[in-house]
């Protein structure tokens, strides 16, 4: 039981309308789609009204709903708590649970790397104590508190990943979260629409430090663009500081090598030498981790061990996972890579896909557009064309309007099909790929590219 009739009320300051006895709330969502028996419906007002989904989200088993009012379609029996406002309330339950928690939490932001991070650090807490995370990448207004809602009493650590699109958001997530550690991985060129340039971003990203409790450390990466930035409001805010990546940094890694599609890190900590396996041939994820494990050991676990269960740690779909597909003629192998793009993340996959020891025949990038980059953003994609990794690389697809511009630049030796959108691609997949392949697929979210990775699990060729 998270959540007692009695205590729910009490965090919400509303009114109970209806009784549903002595059972508890298992759970709390805004999703009246994915409800689980005994769960909470909160009825935000987002793009469509939560409070019009009441009534289904009863059906699927929810115990209760959270509302500012009563539709007129809901029965008089269906049992809710009566607030003023909804959005207030959920972050009032998150301050109440968050406040009463004895767990240990780590709080995480960054322009990238954040979700992998907060996953990698989940995989290796848990063997040390009972640890709580949100399943996805929950990181904003509603993500943030709903992760703090659903912490149980008994847990020993927790997680929480906070992200921002405009300037303004870091510092109440941050707050809200009370973190004994916050871990910020990388300042690199996202949201420039909204932040002009990179100083903007870190300025941004560096306000999580304000969260921390009095006592709290923040891992920051020595190697990232304006470390200073964070340094200074680390330091100014009267937090102990940490950091990797850097020559002079607490944790250096002394070699990074590739062992048969995984990556074998050996690091120096406290005058001690260590090692560690990751489950990916992506070089990238290693920095991170050294910033993972300067967060177990702010935390007081053991980093040691945290070294050996870091192999257990897969990437998740859509973040740079490589799988093999089996078709009647033959496999491709597929790095998923859909789910976020900015040119730090576009250039580290890249890299990633042009590896030596990596399967594939042929190396084929199918890459989308990268979006909110503001002025920069026709630039942005030019300059892919120069990067180095593209040396290693057979051929390059583009989708949409944005990587025209890489398109243009590309030498025709590299240069592929341009394609408008996801469905013009999905429709030419037969005459792009061939068994044997090694395919990166690459792009903002919302390009919508991760069907065309469903297509090509699909495909019969």
């Amino acid at each position: 039981m998270l959540w007692s009739q009695t205590d729910l009320v009490k965090a919400t300051a509303g009114d109970l309308l209806g009784d549903w006895g002595n059972d508890g709330i298992t759970g709390v969502s805004i999703d009246s789609r994915l409800i689980k028996t005994n769960e909470l419906f909160v009825a935000i007002k987002g793009k469509r009204d939560g409070h019009n989904f009441i009534n289904d989200a009863i059906k699927l088993g929810a115990k209760a709903a959270l509302v500012d009012h009563v539709p007129a379609e809901i029965s008089s029996n269906t049992p809710l708590v009566l607030v003023s406002c909804v959005q207030e309330a959920l972050e009032n339950l998150a301050r109440y649970r968050r406040k009463r928690s004895q767990a240990k939490l780590v709080a995480i932001t960054g322009s990238v790397g954040k979700t992998s991070s907060k996953n990698m650090l989940k995989t290796i807490l848990e063997l040390q104590g009972k640890t709580h995370a949100s399943p996805a990448s929950f990181n904003n207004h509603l993500g943030v508190p709903l992760t703090l809602a659903t912490l149980p009493m008994d847990a020993t650590y927790a997680v929480v990943e906070i992200g921002m699109n405009k300037p303004g958001e870091i510092e109440p997530l941050a707050k809200m979260t009370s973190a004994d550690v916050v871990f910020i991985t990388a300042i690199a060129e996202a949201h420039l629409v909204a932040f002009g340039d990179i100083a903007g971003i870190a300025n941004e990203k560096a306000q999580i430090v304000k969260g921390l409790k009095r006592n709290g450390i923040a891992v920051l990466n020595a190697g990232t663009p304006y470390y200073e930035i964070l340094k200074k409001q680390t330091i100014e805010n009267g937090n102990q500081l940490v950091s990797f990546s850097g020559i002079n940094s607490d944790i250096k890694a002394k070699q990074i090598r590739n062992l048969n599609g995984k990556i074998k890190v050996q690091y120096e900590f406290k005058e001690k030498e260590f090692e560690f396996i990751l489950s990916s041939a992506g070089s990238h994820f290693a920095e991170n981790s050294l910033g993972v494990l300067l967060c177990v050991d702010c935390l007081g676990g053991d980093i040691e061990k945290a070294s050996r269960d870091l192999e257990k740690w897969k990437p998740s779909d859509g973040r740079g996972s490589i799988e093999k597909i089996s078709l009647p003629l033959g496999n491709i192998f597929l790095i998923d890579d859909a789910f976020n793009a900015n040119p730090s993340s576009m250039r580290a996959a890249l890299r990633l896909l042009s590896q030596k020891n990596i399967y594939g025949n042929r190396r084929v990038a199918v890459l989308g557009d990268m979006l909110e980059l503001g002025m920069k953003e026709v630039m942005l994609h030019e300059e892919i064309s120069s990067w180095p990794e593209l040396a290693a690389i057979d051929i390059i697809h583009t989708v949409g309007p944005l990587m025209h511009n890489l398109h243009s630049q590309l030498p025709a030796n590299k240069k592929g099909c341009h394609y408008k959108n996801k469905i013009e691609i999905i429709s030419d997949l037969e005459n792009i790929l061939r068994k044997g392949d090694i395919v990166l697929v690459k792009s903002s979210k919302s390009v919508g590219l991760s069907s065309l990775v469903d297509a090509i699990r699909d495909m019969k060729i």
